[in-house]
């Protein structure tokens, strides 16, 4: 043998071996790195390599992971971890740019929004062009023995531009993109050649396209979409604002399954008819719900909901073009409803839920249940955000418990207070409001209950706005009798508990969390892409490692991490997305084997008094 095929066997060796195949020699080890560095070499030499591979058994891959390969100047390829098998879930790989190579101008990395908002703009044109060149498309031929892998897939983008491990833009203007590519094979034998030409031409070409080969005028414009929705949010407190909503917006979506904007029949927001709630805010005029109780009221079907539904994730930021980048509301909003069934543990609801027949005296007060009620579900939902630091909470009446939310003159002579244990949340969110500095925004089309404490109303008609509430308040009657007692606002300790078994997340709705252990973060609305609940996922399993004095120390400690150092030691995968404090508190709550203690402080320490 002579000339390229003696070159390459001496190199990576020859001859059957370890994981060998039926067909062909052993394509042999790679050759150990200099001390300090990974193994690997240029992007020749993974091609080489590669070839080598041609039908050995599919576990020779292995070789492959942890190295690093300089595919050209200052830009390098590393597999972070290889599949064991065809059928498995694809491995991990990341191609990493310095600054010299990325080229970014400096705008694109002078701040850490700005970082986040280039890295999210990369990482849809890394799936846009994978997309259009139909390199996200699986092989699939002649059955089990066919060929089939081959597809390179980054981590898809909702509409909402979030700190995302898909792509990490640094302080120097260095890019590293992740994405999972199929190794491809025949059967269970190793396609080495056509690997070649994914990992070291396909993966490269989408790379550059995303990074290098830009149109830097739309980089920017995503960017200062960005900058402009957090500077509207920024401005909201110091207006007396807990959300806004400009001029021009479009809040209808296509479907409930499709989050982009609605094309034929969406109204633009308009605030004209809002009066005093007419705002500007950094130059922007619209409606602005001020602090304390806000209502939108209207007949069904004319968008009060969807006015709801814009504000929940107007604490985010979203592309440009997406319709909703004028609408901006607290950075600190829960949505709250009623989850029957939900697990509670350890709540102190008695604030909302006092002494239960048939149980003993203070029950509420450590209340933990496997299957709660829809008004106990909601009772917990509001103590936890607000033990979480929510200082806005938002309801819809379509999904809360009524039982929870009003009781009518007729029903409390019907059925006297003292048998009653519920205490409506009528009763609460005025003073809610002006003891604690928890708002709330209410969706409201069958009751004028809340219109005596309210301080905005604004009817939806035919999707327009119009501020009613001097109309409310000539129709309110006297206001709903207030509780003497405090608000309480326990603090627990929380045990979250390593999890038993396999853990990992396919949905957004749901995360296994050990063996027959699935966490239902269903009814957290907040949760907007699955990258987040599995975040979440990670976030709990990080924090079980650790002893933490609180909910709300545990919540500081995660907030201070960035998103890799959640991930298991070693571990840089690309399909996280960052979640709220609220949304990780919201997955830890409904975590059915976790664990909570009331913390026993004086009173005044864990009470928020009226006073």
């Amino acid at each position: 043998m002579g000339g390229r095929g003696a070159y390459y066997k001496a190199k990576y060796g020859g001859g059957r071996g370890r994981g060998g195949g039926r067909k062909g020699g052993r394509g042999g080890h790679l050759p150990p790195p200099p001390p300090g560095q990974a193994r690997g070499g240029t992007g020749e030499d993974l091609r080489a390599f590669l070839r080598s591979l041609e039908r050995q058994s599919y576990g020779a891959y292995q070789e492959l992971r942890g190295t690093a390969w300089t595919l050209q100047r200052g830009v390098q390829l590393k597999i972070d971890q290889c599949q064991k098998d065809a059928f498995a879930p694809p491995s991990r790989c990341r191609v990493v740019f310095e600054g010299a190579a990325a080229q970014l101008p400096n705008e694109a990395y002078a701040t850490k929004v700005s970082r986040i908002a280039t890295g999210d703009w990369i990482s849809r044109k890394f799936f846009d062009a994978a997309r259009s060149a139909g390199d996200d498309k699986r092989t699939e031929t002649g059955g089990w023995g066919g060929k089939k892998g081959g597809e390179l897939r980054i981590a898809v983008c909702s509409q909402f531009v979030l700190e995302r491990t898909a792509c990490l833009v640094d302080g120097s203007g260095g890019v590293e993109v992740r994405f999972t590519v199929a190794l491809p094979a025949s059967g269970r034998s190793i396609e080495g050649i056509w690997c070649a030409r994914v990992l070291c031409e396909r993966a490269l070409d989408l790379a550059l396209k995303a990074v290098v080969a830009r149109e830097d005028a739309d980089l920017a414009r995503h960017i200062a979409s960005v900058i402009k929705q957090r500077s509207l949010r920024d401005a909201l407190a110091a207006k007396g604002l807990v959300a806004f909503i400009g001029d021009g917006a479009l809040l209808a979506r296509r479907a409930g399954n499709d989050d982009r904007p609605m094309v034929d029949g969406a109204v633009a927001f308009d605030s004209k008819k809002c009066g005093g709630l007419r705002v500007e805010l950094n130059g922007v005029t619209g409606l602005g719900l001020p602090l304390g109780l806000s209502l939108i009221c209207g007949g069904g079907f004319h968008g009060k909901s969807t006015l709801l539904q814009a504000l929940q994730v107007g604490c985010f930021d979203k592309v440009p073009g997406d319709g909703r980048e004028l609408c901006v509301s607290d950075p600190n909003c829960v949505k709250v409803r009623a989850e029957d069934g939900r697990s509670v543990q350890s709540v102190d609801i008695s604030s909302f839920i006092g002494d239960v027949p048939g149980r003993p005296a203070g029950f509420t007060r450590r209340f933990s249940t496997s299957d709660a009620s829809g008004s106990t579900s909601q009772a917990a939902a509001i103590c936890e955000a607000v033990e979480a630091g929510a200082t806005t909470l938002l309801f819809d009446e379509d999904t809360c418990a009524t039982n929870f939310m009003i009781r009518d003159e007729r029903m409390a002579r019907l059925v006297a207070d003292d048998r009653e244990p519920i205490v409506p949340f009528v009763r609460r969110a005025a003073a809610l409001s002006t003891k604690h500095g928890v708002s709330s925004i209410l969706v409201l089309g069958g009751t004028g209950d809340y219109f005596s404490i309210a301080d905005a109303v604004v009817v939806m008609d035919a999707f327009s706005p119009r501020d009613a509430t001097a109309d409310a308040k000539a129709l309110a009657g006297d206001p709903p009798p207030m509780p003497a007692d405090a608000f309480r606002a326990t603090p627990r300790t929380p045990k979250p508990g390593v999890p038993d078994g396999r853990t990992g997340c396919k949905a957004l709705s749901s995360f296994q969390y050990g063996d027959n252990n699935d966490c239902d973060v269903s009814g957290v609305e907040q949760l907007v892409e699955v990258g987040q609940t599995r975040a979440c996922c990670a976030a709990i399993i990080h924090a079980a490692k650790q002893r933490h004095a609180s909910v709300a120390s545990l919540l500081d400690a995660l907030d201070g991490l960035d998103l890799d150092a959640i991930q298991p030691a070693g571990r840089r995968d690309g399909d996280l997305s960052r979640p709220r404090r609220y949304e990780v508190a919201a997955a830890l709550n409904r975590l059915r084997t976790a664990k909570f203690e009331i913390i026993e402080k004086k009173r005044g320490r864990d009470v928020m008094d009226e006073t």
